[in-house]
């Protein structure tokens, strides 16, 4: 009978001396026992059913090998594992475990990314809305001057840029002819006047007829009425100021020959200026005469200038829908010149306890415009209502903030809801025009 070899001893870590510091329960006895007839059968009695290319008791000795190595790795699954038998794997962590480095040490967990962002603290403020409106500046008053007679030019005082005086002669034409024509209506009205009288006379002595006498009232009258027209005439001759202004443009030298109707010299009043505005449709319920404005001429930023409104067009221009407005202000200076461009800022209502924050804080979204709130270490989403632009840079807030919110100005494009921050700044917007 050949002696039983003994199998050679699993070292497992975790044991002792061969034996498990946790050992195995013994399931042998849940396993169904099998006779000798049940074993792998001796391929050396039956030679001819052996497997080719091995040897009789090869097979038998493969199948415990592979049946040790199973229960082997059993028991390793279980010692490493750390747990009693029954029990379940502990859950891992949700915390980021330590990182071996290069040589073995373990590091610090990776910390959690946090923004810079710079605030801005939300205060109630009594805010304006205004409406800053495109505007030309006109001369108050504008006139063209143009002959009444025809005739030639004969002297011309009319300097371009120069002011002048109500009345002031500017332009003569054929006075010479016109003062003839005049002396002759002046002689034929003695000699008519003188008719009448001597007809009277002889009406009294019954010397003339009634009728006779009626011819010489005529007489007299249509000399009077000649003579009127020639004095007319003369004065036509010279083209005077209606009212002290500025020659704009002569159109005319000495020597042209002119006709009735044609321009010779224009005429401005700049001691005050007009300033007109086309104010929009919707800004029209806020438009009265009278209401305070602001003016900033282009040509020169360092210098509002201040006014009311003179006047409102009747009816809104249809192509535009827009309305004229009308400001009228003090020029003795001479410093506004018509044709200079400027912009009309008038008030359309005043908020008070109004909330404002930069246009750059706010994020526009699908859904809606958000701005972000620090709230202790983390910033917060809100949803915001807006109300009028103040400045161009600023913007009223009517619903999403409250006061002493602390908003994010810059960085809040690389934030997310809920996401701690480092804030390295407080800053207050700049203040708009406030009442």
């Amino acid at each position: 009978m050949t002696p039983k070899s003994k199998s050679p001893t699993l070292q497992v870590p975790g044991t002792s001396g061969g034996r498990l510091k946790n050992p195995v329960p013994d399931t042998s006895r849940d396993l169904v026992p099998f006779t000798s007839k049940d074993a792998v059968p001796d391929m050396s009695k039956d030679r001819t059913k052996a497997v080719p290319g091995t040897y009789p008791g090869r097979a038998y000795r493969g199948l415990s090998l592979r049946l040790a190595t199973a229960a082997a790795l059993g028991v390793c699954l279980l010692v490493t594992s750390g747990c009693a038998p029954g029990q379940e794997p502990a859950a891992a962590e949700t915390t980021a475990a330590p990182t071996a480095g290069r040589n073995g040490a373990e590091t610090a967990p990776r910390e959690e990314r946090v923004p810079v962002v710079t605030v801005t603290t939300v205060e109630p403020y009594r805010a304006v809305d205004l409406a800053s409106l495109p505007a030309d500046i006109l001369p108050l008053r504008r006139a063209v001057l143009a002959a009444e007679v025809a005739g030639r030019v004969e002297s011309v005082r009319a300097e371009e840029g120069r002011r002048i005086g109500s009345g002031a002669a500017l332009v003569a034409i054929d006075t010479r002819s016109l003062a003839q024509a005049l002396a002759e209506a002046e002689a034929v009205d003695r000699q008519r006047r003188a008719q009448f009288d001597r007809a009277q006379q002889l009406l009294e002595r019954r010397s003339i007829t009634q009728s006779q006498f009626l011819d010489a009232v005529t007489f007299r009258d249509v000399a009077a009425a000649q003579l009127a027209s020639a004095r007319l005439q003369l004065e036509k001759s010279t083209v005077a100021a209606p009212w002290g202004g500025t020659v704009a443009k002569r159109h005319v030298e000495v020597g042209d020959y002119v006709t009735p109707g044609q321009p010779v010299v224009e005429l401005l009043d700049t001691r005050r200026v007009k300033v007109r505005a086309p104010a929009p449709a919707s800004d029209v319920p806020f438009l009265r005469t009278g209401l305070p404005v602001r003016i900033l001429v282009d040509s020169l930023p360092a210098e509002p200038f201040e006014g009311q409104v003179a006047r409102l067009a009747a009816e809104l221009d249809a192509s535009a829908r827009t309305l004229d407005v009308e400001i009228e202000i003090d020029n003795e200076d001479g410093r506004l010149k018509p044709g200079m461009v400027a912009r009309v800022e008038l008030p359309r209502r005043v908020i008070e306890d109004a909330l404002r924050v930069p246009l750059e804080a706010l994020v526009e979204l699908d859904d809606g415009t958000v701005v972000y709130v620090v709230e202790g270490e983390r910033a917060e989403q809100r949803t915001v209502r807006l109300g009028p632009v103040l400045d161009g840079d600023l913007v009223v807030v009517t619903a999403g903030l409250a006061a002493g919110d602390r908003v994010v100005v810059e960085g809040q494009r690389s934030i997310s809801p809920g996401q701690k921050v480092l804030v390295t700044g407080d800053v207050s917007p700049t203040l708009g025009v406030e009442g």
